[in-house]
C-alpha cells in the first residue's frame, strides 16, 4: 500500500472521528463499575439469621462497591455442598458455621489460612481464647463469631419452678410432668425431650460418663465402658424412666417446650433467646446423670472460613466485611440474639453483655462443657456414632454390639479422611 492511500484512509479515520465523535462517546460510554461481590454460604440458627441478614443489609447499603450475597444452608447441607464445589473451583468465597468444618475444609485444601487473607489489626481485636477455637494444627482456619454454641438444660419456671439438682429429682420431676393422652396426641404433656439420635446431643452423655472419642493421637476411642453406659442411658430414657418419645427429634422438643407442654428440654444456645420471646418463662441449668456427675456437652463456636478459590482481589472487601460485622456493638448484638459469648475483647465489656441474663448462663454452663475437637477426623466420630445410636435407640442392636460398630466404622472412617 503506497504513502498516499495509507495518508487517505487516516484522513477518513479523522474525519469520521470528527464527524462522528460526539455520538461514538454516547455509544461507548464507560459502564459503571461493578461492585466486588462476596459470596457467602451460611448455617445460622433461626433465632439470629434474621438479624444477621438485617446487618449485611446494612453494610450492603453503606458499601455500594461491596455486593455481600447470602445463601441459607442446613448443617450437613452445608459441609457436603461446599465439598463439592469447591473442588472443583466453584462455590462461595466464605463459608459460614461449625468450627469443626474447618478441620475437614483444612485436610481437603479447601480453605486459607485466615492470616494470609486478614489484616493484623482486625485480630487483634479477638481474644486469644476465641481464636484457638478456630485454630486447625496451630493455624487460624475460622474466624469465629462468638463462643459456646453448648447445649443445657432448659425447664420451664411455671411447669419447674427450681431446676433439678440430682439425677433422682430430674427423673421425678420429669414422670411427674409426661402425660400421654394416647387417644389425642395433641392433649399430651412432656417432661423432657430432646433430640434423641443426633450425636451433637448423645456425645455430651458419653463425655458425663467419663468418656473421650479421640485418644491424644486423634484415634478414635469409642469401644469401651462409657459408650456402653452412655448407650445404655440414652435407651433407658424412654424405655426404663418412659420419659420422652420415641422419634423425638429437634423439631419437636422445641416446638412443644415453646408450647408450654414440655417441662424441661436439651436445647443449645443459639436458641435460648428464642424461647424469652415466645413468653417462656425459662430457666438454664446443667444435666444431672445417673453416675452422680453431669452431662458434658461441647463447647464450640461458629465462624468464617475463607474459600482457597476466593481471588486475592477480593481481601480488601472481605476485610471491609469482617470489620463491619466485627464492631464490638454488632458482635454484641448477634451474640446476644444467640446467647452466645462475644469474641470481640470489647464487646464482652459492653453493659448490655454484661448485664443479660442469658449471656451469664451461657458463661456459667460453659464450665459444664469440654471444647469440641477441631480435627477432620471428628466427622468420621459423628459417621460411625449416629447409625449405630439410632440402632441401640429402636432396639436393634445392643449396647456393647453398638460400641464395637461405631468403633470400628470411625477407624475406617478416619482412613478414607486420610485417603488411605
Amino acid at each position: 500500500m503506497n504513502l498516499k492511500k495509507l495518508s487517505l484512509i487516516g484522513a477518513l479515520a479523522l474525519i469520521a472521528v470528527a464527524c462522528g465523535g460526539k455520538k461514538e462517546e454516547t455509544a461507548k460510554a464507560p459502564e459503571a463499575k461493578k461492585p466486588t461481590e462476596i459470596v457467602l454460604w451460611e448455617q445460622m440458627e433461626p433465632g439470629v439469621r434474621d438479624l444477621y441478614l438485617k446487618k449485611v443489609e446494612a453494610f450492603n447499603s453503606a458499601n455500594p462497591d461491596i455486593k455481600v450475597s447470602v445463601t441459607h444452608y442446613s448443617n450437613e447441607d452445608l459441609r457436603t455442598q461446599f465439598l463439592s464445589a469447591a473442588q472443583t473451583g466453584q462455590g462461595p468465597d466464605l463459608a459460614y458455621g461449625p468450627n469443626d468444618f474447618a478441620g475437614i475444609f483444612q485436610v481437603a485444601g479447601l480453605i486459607k489460612p485466615l492470616t494470609d487473607v486478614l489484616k493484623p489489626e482486625l485480630l487483634a481485636t479477638f481474644s486469644t481464647e476465641a481464636l484457638k477455637s478456630g485454630e486447625v494444627n496451630g493455624k487460624l482456619y475460622a474466624l469465629p463469631e462468638f463462643e459456646g454454641n453448648h447445649i443445657a438444660l432448659l425447664y420451664n419456671k411455671k411447669i419447674v419452678p427450681e431446676a433439678p439438682k440430682t439425677f433422682d429429682e430430674f427423673i421425678a420431676i420429669a414422670q411427674a410432668n409426661q402425660k400421654i393422652d394416647t387417644a389425642n396426641k395433641a392433649n399430651s404433656t412432656y417432661g423432657f425431650l430432646y433430640n434423641e439420635k443426633e450425636p451433637f446431643w448423645f456425645v455430651g452423655f458419653f463425655n458425663g460418663f467419663d468418656g473421650r472419642v479421640f485418644n491424644d493421637k486423634n484415634e478414635p476411642t469409642l469401644d469401651n465402658a462409657a459408650m456402653v453406659e452412655a448407650l445404655q442411658f440414652s435407651h433407658d430414657i424412654r424405655n426404663k424412666y418412659k420419659i420422652g418419645e420415641a422419634g423425638m427429634d429437634y423439631d419437636m422438643s422445641s416446638e412443644l417446650f415453646k408450647q408450654g407442654k414440655a417441662a424441661m428440654i436439651l436445647n443449645g444456645a443459639w436458641s435460648w433467646s428464642e424461647y424469652l420471646k415466645d413468653g417462656i418463662d425459662m430457666g438454664v441449668s446443667y444435666m444431672p446423670l445417673p453416675n452422680g456427675k453431669t452431662a458434658l456437652f461441647y463447647s464450640a463456636s461458629k465462624g468464617y472460613s475463607v474459600s482457597e478459590n476466593t481471588k486475592p482481589e477480593k481481601y480488601d472487601a472481605i476485610n471491609k466485611f469482617f470489620e463491619f460485622i466485627y464492631t464490638p456493638e454488632n458482635n454484641a448484638e448477634i451474640s446476644l440474639a444467640s446467647s452466645q459469648v462475644p469474641v470481640i475483647t470489647a464487646a464482652k465489656e459492653l453493659p448490655s453483655v454484661k448485664s443479660d441474663y442469658l449471656m451469664n448462663a451461657a458463661t456459667d454452663m460453659i464450665k459444664h462443657t469440654i471444647p469440641g475437637p477441631v480435627i477432620a477426623e471428628m466427622r468420621a466420630v459423628w459417621d460411625g456414632i449416629r447409625p449405630n445410636l439410632e440402632a441401640v435407640l429402636n432396639g436393634s442392636s445392643t449396647p456393647e454390639a453398638a460400641a464395637k460398630k461405631m468403633q470400628a466404622d470411625a477407624v475406617q472412617g478416619v482412613k478414607t479422611i486420610k485417603g488411605n
